[in-house]
């Protein structure tokens, strides 16, 4: 059993702009090589874990149980999970270069520490009884700035990004939350923290510069999709910048099986065209604080080519329109 939290806060993004149109262009070699690149570069990374001490992360905090302290095992799996959101962010068109922060994870290590002492995951939580001040107050920074999640297993990091980029559950499909901090694309660093089960991972951090433009953030984005990185079932979204875009908050959203037609979006007629559940628009300040979600009601196969339109005031025409092939 796995449960995850998401937070909202602000985060604007102004500068060199992704869009559908960024992500269509690139052939499955292409997408292949680049994962591959992420790959090839996370191997080589030289990160060594340094447990806290209490002198010089500016909270005072001190690692008064072995539960605090950054094991090497648990950095190894932090860098998995790093590899995890480098990719998505990759085939979103996004900046794939976020790496982990020092800081970053030694404040989720306190926030994972902190969910297991009130024994769930919460952004928020009162100071439990006995708890030390120094390290309560270390842990409400690391939950009230990250994504959280949860799983029965000892292992509470493997698996959490796909995860936070599923987000389909009844809890979270209203705002896929944490599938937005993942791709929020002035993300430049993070970090992730492991204790019992629990684990975070540090979601508002805006350093990023490349990142800032106006910018459209499909999932799954136009073009080639593989399906290797298709958690479950999950609902579908389009992000857009809410100082260029404009979506009505009842959009005319069409999703249509393709086939191996070439007609869409010229000619429509024919065409198979998708019953969607949880259509909504979410405008919390999640990342790109603008967000359509919908579920179509076929699983994507191997093969499969979907067209998608939506009416999006500020975009070069009055439809924003893309295909998506999963392979």
């Amino acid at each position: 059993m796995r449960w995850i939290l998401a937070l909202s806060c602000l985060v604007a993004t102004l500068g060199a702009a992704v869009s559908p149109d960024t992500t269509a262009k690139r052939t499955r070699s292409e997408i292949e090589a680049g994962l591959k690149a992420l790959e090839t570069k996370a191997r080589t990374a030289q990160e060594e874990p340094k447990a806290p001490d209490g002198t010089d992360k500016g909270k005072g905090a001190k690692a008064i149980v072995n539960d605090l302290v950054i094991k090497p095992d648990e950095l190894k799996r932090a860098r998995a999970e790093l590899l995890q959101l480098n990719s998505y962010r990759y085939l979103c068109g996004l900046e794939a270069n976020v790496v982990l922060k020092e800081e970053y994870n030694l404040t989720c290590k306190f926030g994972a520490y902190l969910c297991s002492v009130i024994g769930r995951i919460e952004h928020t939580p009162a100071k439990p009884a006995g708890l030390d001040e120094l390290v309560y107050k270390k842990g409400y920074e690391g939950t009230s700035r990250s994504n959280l999640f949860w799983s029965s297993g000892p292992d509470g990091l493997t698996g959490s990004v796909n995860g936070y980029m599923d987000d389909s559950d009844a809890s979270n499909i209203a705002k896929v939350g944490h599938r937005r901090w993942c791709l929020n694309p002035a993300m430049g660093a993070t970090g992730f923290g492991q204790v019992r089960g629990y684990s975070a991972m540090w979601s508002m951090d805006a350093s990023n510069a490349a990142g800032k433009g106006e910018h459209i953030v499909c999932f799954p984005a136009a073009g080639f999709w593989p399906l290797a990185y298709w958690p479950n079932s999950p609902a579908w979204s389009i992000s857009l910048d809410p100082g260029r875009y404009r979506v009505e908050d009842n959009p005319e959203l069409k999703v249509y099986l393709l086939g191996g037609t070439e007609r869409f979006p010229q000619d429509t007629k024919g065409l198979k065209e998708l019953k969607l559940t949880d259509v909504r628009v979410a405008r919390e300040g999640m990342g790109i604080a603008q967000c359509v979600i919908f579920r179509p009601q076929v699983a994507p196969k191997r093969g499969n080519r979907f067209g998608v339109s939506l009416p999006v005031k500020g975009w070069r025409s009055a439809k924003l329109e893309y295909i998506v092939e999963f392979y």
